[in-house]
């Protein structure tokens, strides 16, 4: 049996090293690209969600190196949250925050695409950036408070529990559950379906009925028919990075659900070797939405591909060497 642990240890330990150096590269290209072409403030005049994927990608650059980094570590052996509280506190609560920012943020893309896309003028109005900076400021302050609990609940040098950096105690461990599902593992995923149900509800409305809209919205001018087509990309790019989330961040939920239910049996190392492993996987699974988002973008984005296209036009001409003759 003891062979069986060490060698399911070691795949997981590979599994961490492999996956964790490809989500680190090609999440920081991809989220880098993200920034500097969402940070074009021309592009924020079109639409209230291009600001926001501006701040997912940020969120999603600092949730690669502050958690995916310290977990692609452990492959390696190199495990200071494990020993050190400070880190272990610091390394949970900069995952929750940048995790939950990355979440909510989209979410409120789900919503504003649901307003925007109402035939109501009133609804649409709330479509603004003036909005959207008072909700995402609310959803910021919210999230520092709700997850400051973790510089006391979590502990380091916990090594009877499932992992050394660990709740210290049973209500420590009920608070983590029930905020977990609240701002990860449920609440986002519900709303993001709701809204993402309801914009396609009105559109399917609008496509029936043209006449409810009004005569600028059915004869728009050509800034009108530009913030068009953008949005209709950009509830395309959200619809598919939305769907990997939820794709992604069931298993885990299914996890902690898991975990959460008392079971009257004293469980085997070799048992307790497995569910580590499946654990580990599936965390890892949760960050495919946020590594691989550039790439999502890329793919349903017309026009992001367009930006990306003189992006790189610029950069080769800025940085081609001409041949002196």
């Amino acid at each position: 049996m003891s062979y069986t642990i060490t060698l399911i240890d070691e795949i997981k330990n590979k599994l961490l090293e492999s996956i964790g150096i490809t989500f680190i590269v090609l999440g920081t290209i991809g989220n880098v690209l993200n920034i500097i072409l969402f940070s074009k403030r021309t592009l924020w005049t079109l639409s209230p969600c291009i600001p926001l994927l501006f701040v997912i990608s940020v969120s999603n650059l600092i949730l690669i190196y502050s958690f995916v980094m310290l977990r692609t570590l452990i492959g390696f052996r190199i495990t200071p949250a494990y020993y050190s509280s400070i880190v272990c506190k610091f390394q949970l609560y900069i995952y929750y925050i940048s995790y939950c920012l990355s979440s909510w943020f989209m979410v409120m893309c789900c919503i504003d695409r649901f307003l925007s896309s109402s035939h109501d003028v009133n609804i649409r109005n709330y479509s603004n950036m003036r909005t959207t900076t008072r909700i995402c400021l609310t959803i910021i302050i919210i999230i520092l408070l709700i997850f400051s609990p973790s510089f006391y609940c979590f502990e380091a040098n916990q090594f009877h529990k499932p992992t050394p950096c660990f709740t210290q105690n049973d209500i420590c461990a009920m608070f983590d559950l029930i905020v977990y599902f609240i701002f990860q593992g449920i609440g986002p995923p519900i709303l993001m379906f709701f809204f993402g149900f309801g914009t396609i509800k009105h559109i399917y409305h609008d496509r029936q009925d043209p006449q409810i809209l009004p005569a600028r919205a059915r004869f728009p001018s050509a800034l009108g028919r530009k913030k068009k087509k953008i949005s209709r990309e950009l509830l395309r790019m959200i619809t598919m990075q939305v769907t990997l989330y939820i794709t992604f961040t069931m298993p885990f939920s299914l996890i902690k659900i898991y975990g959460s239910i008392p079971l009257p049996i004293i469980k085997s190392p070799l048992r307790l070797s497995i569910e580590n492993f499946i654990a580990n996987i599936c965390l890892l699974a949760t960050f495919v939405d946020k590594v691989f988002s550039f790439y999502i973008y890329t793919l349903s984005g017309k026009y992001y591909r367009k930006e990306l296209r003189h992006l790189v036009t610029k950069i080769w001409h800025r940085h081609r060497v001409i041949p002196q003759h």
